[in-house]
Order: C-alpha cells, then sequence, then structure tokens
C-alpha cells in the first residue's frame, strides 16, 4: 500500500516540480541549515537495461520527466564491460576491467574476490568521497561473490545495505547486510526489493540532509534482471508484450559470427524462442516499481531542499541482447550488450542531448568532480562535467571493451547470477569466449578468445556501423574481406593494442 500512494504523490510532486521550476521557486517545506554547500550526489544504477531495444523512457516515464528531462541525455552512453561485476567494479573505480583486474562475474579475473584482493577498495567513490567529508551510503546489489564473505563491509561507506545472497534477483526471499547486521526478507509484497531499496534511499536522504552533511548514495535495484518480477500491485497491468523484432532479432545467418555462436546458434534460438518473449514482458513489469523508487527519491530531495544541490545520475550496467543475433543475456561485443540509458541533471545543468560517448568508467571522476576532488591519477575515466556543459571539443572518438568469458568449467561468467537451484549446464552453454575490443565512432573491432587461444587461433570481427547498425556483416570473415580492409584493421589493430593495456592519463 506504500508505494501506491507514492506513486499518487510522485505524480503530484511531479507537477508541482515542473511548475515550480519553471516560475523559479522552491518547493521544500523545510530547507535545513547547510554547514557544507558542496552538492549532493545520488547514483541510481539499474540491472540489464539496455538502450537499444527496450523503450526505457516510455517504460519509465517520471524518470524521464525528473531527470531525463531536466538534465542531459547521453545518445551514446556505453558500459565497456558488458557483465554485471566487471562493470560495476569500472563504475566504482573509474578503471577499465584490465586495471581492476575484474573482467568477469568469478574466477581468477572475476567476482568481488578479485575485486578486493587486487587492492580496488581502497580507492573507490565511497572512499574519496567519505574521506572528504560526505556521508556516504548504498542499498542494494554490490559486486557478485559477495556471498562468499556475507560480512564484510567495504571501506568508505557509512551506511551499507547490500544483498548477500543470489535471490536478491528474484526480489524476494533475500538478505541485507544492514551496517553488519544480517537481515532476512520474505515473500510478502512489503518485501520486494526495489521498494526496500526505495525506502532506504528515502530514509538515508532524509536524515542525511538533517545533518547539514553533504551525502552520496547509491540506490542499486536488480531491476530489471532476469527473474525479477513486476511489483504485485503491479502483475494484473503487466500484460504479454512480444520484444521488439529488431533486424538481428534471431539473426538469419550467424555463418560469418565467430565459431562459438556458429556452433550453438540452433540451441540458443530455441532458448530465445522459449523464454525472450515472457522476459521481456516482466522486465517492463519491473521497471515500473524502479520508476516509483526514482520518483520517491527526488520527491524526497525536494521536501528536504536538497534537490537543488544534487546531482542525479540514472544508468545501467551493461544493457541486454533479447534476442539480437540469437543472444541471452549480455557479455557480448555488440551494441545490445554495451549501450545503456545514462542521463544526468543536477546544479547548473540544462536540458541537452549529447552524442559524446559517456562510458561507465566517467561516472567515478565526475562525481569526484562535483565534489571538488582531482581525479586520481589511476582513473582510466574521464570527468563528464564540460561535456555536461556542452563542451564536446576534443572528446574522446573511441574506447576499449573487454571481457573474461566463463572460464574453463563455464560458471565464471553469468552463472554467477543464478538464483540458487536454477542453474543448469545448459545455462553454463550460453556464455561466451572472452574478448577484447575498440569501438570507435564508426567501428566495432573484436578479438575473439583472448584468453583462450593463443594469438594465432584467435578470431576476429569488423562492422561498419553508419551502414550496418545491427552488425549484420562481418567485413572481416572472407579473405576478400580482409583483403578489402586490411588497413583499417591495422589501425584499429594499433589501437586496440593501445587500449588494452591503457592506465589512468593513457586511457582519456
Amino acid at each position: 500500500m506504500r508505494r501506491v500512494r507514492l506513486f499518487h504523490r510522485s505524480m503530484g510532486s511531479l507537477a508541482v516540480l515542473l511548475l515550480s521550476a519553471a516560475a523559479g521557486l522552491s518547493t521544500a517545506s523545510a530547507v535545513p541549515e547547510r554547514h557544507d554547500d558542496r552538492p549532493n550526489i545520488v547514483l541510481i544504477l539499474a540491472d540489464d537495461l539496455d538502450a537499444t531495444t527496450t523503450p526505457v523512457w516510455q517504460a519509465m516515464p517520471r524518470t524521464s520527466a525528473l531527470i531525463r528531462d531536466r538534465g542531459v541525455d547521453f545518445s551514446n552512453g556505453f558500459a565497456p564491460m558488458p557483465i554485471c561485476c566487471a562493470a560495476r567494479s569500472s563504475i566504482l573505480t573509474g578503471q577499465y576491467g584490465h586495471n581492476t583486474g575484474v573482467l568477469t562475474n568469478g574466477g581468477e579475473v572475476g567476482g568481488f574476490e578479485a575485486f578486493r584482493d587486487n587492492g580496488n577498495e581502497s580507492h573507490t567513490i565511497a572512499t574519496y568521497l567519505h574521506e572528504a567529508g560526505y556521508r556516504t551510503g548504498m542499498a542494494g546489489k554490490y559486486l557478485n561473490g559477495l556471498e562468499h564473505d556475507p560480512d564484510h563491509i567495504p571501506a568508505g561507506w557509512d551506511d551499507w545495505n547490500a544483498g548477500i545472497d543470489n535471490f536478491l534477483y528474484s526480489g524476494y526471499n533475500y538478505t541485507l547486510n544492514e551496517n553488519g547486521r544480517h537481515v532476512k526478507y520474505g515473500v510478502a509484497p512489503k518485501d520486494y526489493e526495489t521498494d526496500v531499496i526505495a525506502d532506504k534511499s528515502e530514509r538515508f536522504i532524509t536524515d542525511a540532509a538533517a545533518s547539514g552533511q553533504p551525502f552520496f548514495w547509491y540506490a542499486a535495484s536488480t531491476s530489471p534482471h532476469f527473474p525479477i518480477p513486476p511489483a504485485p500491485r503491479h502483475l494484473a497491468e503487466t500484460t504479454p508484450s512480444a520484444a521488439p523484432r529488431t533486424p538481428n532479432y534471431q539473426e538469419a545467418d550467424v555463418s560469418d559470427k565467430p565459431s562459438w555462436l556458429v556452433d550453438t546458434a540452433t540451441a540458443r534460438a530455441a532458448t530465445i524462442a522459449l523464454t525472450n518473449d515472457a522476459d521481456y514482458t516482466n522486465r517492463l513489469g519491473a521497471l515500473r516499481s524502479l520508476d516509483e523508487m526514482v520518483a520517491g527519491i527526488v520527491e524526497t530531495l525536494d521536501r528536504t531542499g536538497q534537490l537543488d544541490n544534487t546531482y542525479l545520475i540514472f544508468t545501467s550496467d551493461n544493457g541486454y541482447s533479447l534476442g539480437a543475433h540469437r543472444l541471452t543475456q549480455k557479455m557480448a561485443p555488440y551494441e545490445e550488450s554495451m549501450r545503456v540509458p545514462l542521463v544526468i541533471a543536477g546544479p547548473g545543468i540544462t536540458r541537452a542531448e549529447t552524442d559524446a560517448m559517456g562510458l561507465s568508467i566517467d561516472l567515478a571522476p565526475t562525481i569526484l568532480d562535483w565534489a571538488g576532488i582531482t581525479t586520481p591519477d589511476q582513473m582510466d575515466g574521464r570527468s563528464l562535467r564540460r561535456v555536461l556543459g556542452g563542451d564536446t571539443d576534443a572528446w574522446r572518438v573511441d574506447f576499449t571493451a573487454e571481457y573474461g568469458g566463463p572460464g574453463g568449467d563455464g560458471r565464471n561468467g553469468i552463472a554467477q547470477e543464478q538464483v540458487p537451484g536454477t542453474d543448469t549446464p545448459r545455462m553454463y552453454a550460453m556464455d561466451m569466449p572472452s574478448w577484447i575490443a575498440v569501438r570507435t565512432d564508426r567501428y566495432l573491432y573484436v578479438r575473439w578468445y583472448e584468453r583462450e587461444r593463443p594469438l594465432a587461433d584467435r578470431e576476429y570481427e569488423l562492422y561498419d556501423l553508419t551502414i550496418d547498425p545491427y552488425q549484420l556483416t562481418n567485413l572481416i570473415k572472407t579473405a576478400d574481406g580482409r583483403v578489402e580492409h586490411a588497413t583499417v584493421v591495422a589501425e584499429l589493430d594499433e589501437r586496440l593494442s593501445e587500449l588494452s593495456v591503457c592506465a589512468g592519463a593513457g586511457c582519456r
């Protein structure tokens, strides 16, 4: 019932916010005295939400009105490490996967343990902001593998509410580590994960605003990650919907794709035919409560007098394939896996759209920039601050992307994201080998089997996105194609060699 009431309040608040913005007025009922005028920052992270196939802004109209329509919309938002743990590691540190040492969800180059053991927890958004006097907090999904050390609380977090088992993906029956206390949530409507994170978000913001201390809040629901269902109040209005049939949906001819996809194409197509539309329907339904959570956060900021001094970021850790190229899940170097929604609003930012490439590694340096903290030397990303002001001169025109693969036994990739009791060997087969790529404003160049095979035995793809945005034709699959595009491949291969080992300023 509480969230239904919030829905009606949010719509009313939205109207008031828009009218007040036009009049240049504040809607806050009581503004606490601020002892530190540095801006607050709220990062809202969706899970597996693509920007290519899913109609994000139609599904999330409040988020569109309250953040996108008040800020900058990045039409080229990318997740260079398109799997959960690698992506989130890069968001927290501002570094590529080859520098965090986290390229997948488990094993030697993946998961929470790799993130921690490589020393990354000493230099995250939270540690820098906490040391600079910010009040920091999070709720929801941290990193895959945290369940192996459920009592762990990383440095830098004042308010810690992280999921410590994979039932978090189901929306129910999960456990949170709430500042050292394990709290079990059940299967009642009030336990629905996105709503619990929404409540914790509103409570943190209210308390932090009253303290007069600038704050950073990280809201990380697993919505719309499979298999989270719609919230109970949205079940009746969630009707079956077919996933969009894009030109590359169930791609008819995959003979030009790497051998792993050729060999598994029939099984993958059958899986998509069986599950994809139901998955898409649930995703659209789950986004309703995520949209309400965003509205509740904005309303709380407004009520506490903090909205005008708060930067809001809405994005996703990675995209999602939804049947493109006969693929489910993410992990691929293709557009559906790597493109994510990215919208940013806040003080001094006016409504705009930009085609500048905004990467997940840019979020940490941007956040620190707002807080008055110089970008640390080891960060690979760049502050988006000047892009948010409309200055895109000399901005990046390429980036590297990486995936570490599922490992020898197939369990280090998406297998790490399964709800207990649902993982099967068939699911492991739906993963893909490791790869490394360079994505420019025109081309995607991919080298497959980066960790599995010697260089001479690797496989390659090249797509010209200006004429083939759905990546249907690999230009270098044939001998003639390799000859025709030899100059382009040589240039891209050299750039890939540079970016694949870049660090800090060398990546910017």
